[in-house]
């Protein structure tokens, strides 16, 4: 009896002389390598994903968690980590871990299996335009099939411009001008046979419409303001610069010098932009003939891209980074679409993405 006791405390001795080191090591955060069978120190990954919950693997192991979630303990070298959520297409990629530091996969883009498309309008439109943060205009060359869009309230329809009743609805749109940000824009149109310039606040569910023809006795090459001021456009002619106030409708000044570089006389020479950068500027939007694509991109594998939806080469889009929303026209119908490309946000990615103030009327010059 004697004897068994002093076995039985010899191999808890020995449990412990083996242990306690292998504990502490792995406190200290250091594991053995099964290649080497040597203490390696040991290094994290920190993922999270768009959207978020999804299930990480890493070398076939189910981590504890879902995104966004970190994972310790790992010996340095590469390891294969798939994400995967429900309605998702699955990610899988080889990473590198080091000792003692830590490898991020941050805000990583998840892509569904089917994008979720939505039709908002019943309308077709020649084009799309932002006009401030969250205000699209779906126009049509008839200035009373100009409707405008607010992304942030995507439970009302949309709203005419200009209603069936305003002396400008018979008008032909000739050209759009706007600026980055600002709830203004300024239309050239011909109504009655008369050339007419319509600045327009979109601030107000109703729009306020005022007439500055008076102020713009020729067509300038170019007009442009600040979108912090909504008082001052500056109309740029080949030889001059006319400063006008649009709250007193008074010109301040003319300038004699050449336009600037930058803006050009003619506005036709302006392209449309065909890709942008969204979520935290990882990925890239870009259209390639009719197809809207997404290309995801991961510090680690392959870099791929998918089809999102077609839309029409000669018509703008338009990402709102609120709501994780890119707006275009149908490619067969030129109805204006929806489809939710992201579903999360990090403070990072308040910066607007686009905002695309190409005339409608030069587009297919």
């Amino acid at each position: 009896m004697l004897l068994l006791r002093k076995i039985i405390f010899y191999i808890f001795c020995l449990i412990y002389l083996v242990l306690t080191p292998l504990i502490i090591a792995r406190m200290l955060g250091f594991v053995t390598n099964p290649q080497t069978h040597r203490l390696v120190k040991t290094g994290l990954v920190y993922v999270s994903t768009n959207p978020e919950d999804a299930s990480v693997f890493i070398d076939g192991r189910m981590a504890r968690g879902t995104t966004p979630t970190v994972i310790r303990d790992l010996p340095p070298g590469k390891h294969f980590i798939r994400l995967q959520l429900d309605g998702y297409k699955d990610l899988e990629m080889h990473i590198p871990i080091v000792g003692k530091k830590a490898t991020v996969l941050d805000n990583t883009l998840l892509i569904p299996e089917q994008w979720p498309l939505k039709t908002i309008s019943q309308r077709s439109y020649q084009n799309l335009f932002a006009a401030g943060q969250g205000i699209l205009l779906a126009s049509n060359p008839g200035l009373g099939d100009i409707d405008i869009w607010h992304a942030d309230q995507s439970h009302e329809p949309l709203v005419p411009l200009f209603s069936r009743k305003s002396i400008y609805a018979p008008g032909q749109l000739i050209r759009l001008f706007s600026a980055d940000k600002s709830p203004f824009i300024l239309l050239e149109a011909v109504i009655n046979d008369k050339h007419k310039f319509l600045w327009c606040d979109l601030k107000e569910k109703q729009p306020l419409i005022e007439d500055i023809t008076d102020l713009l006795s020729q067509a300038p090459g170019n007009i442009a303001w600040n979108s912090l001021d909504d008082k001052d456009i500056f109309a740029f002619y080949p030889h001059a610069i006319y400063h006008i106030n649009i709250k007193t409708k008074t010109i301040e000044g003319v300038t004699p010098a050449a336009l600037p570089e930058g803006l050009p006389v003619n506005p036709s020479t302006i392209k449309c932009q065909e890709s942008f950068l969204i979520n935290n500027k990882q990925d890239l939007l870009k259209r390639k003939g009719r197809w809207i694509r997404i290309y995801p991109r991961s510090d680690f594998g392959v870099p791929e891209s998918y089809d999102i939806a077609r839309s029409r080469p000669s018509t703008n889009m338009y990402f709102e980074e609120k709501t994780g929303e890119l707006y275009y026209l149908d490619d067969d119908t030129l109805f204006l679409n929806t489809v939710k490309i992201l579903y999360s946000r990090t403070e990072s990615a308040r910066h607007p993405v686009l905002n695309i103030s190409i005339p409608e009327t030069l587009r297919n010059k």
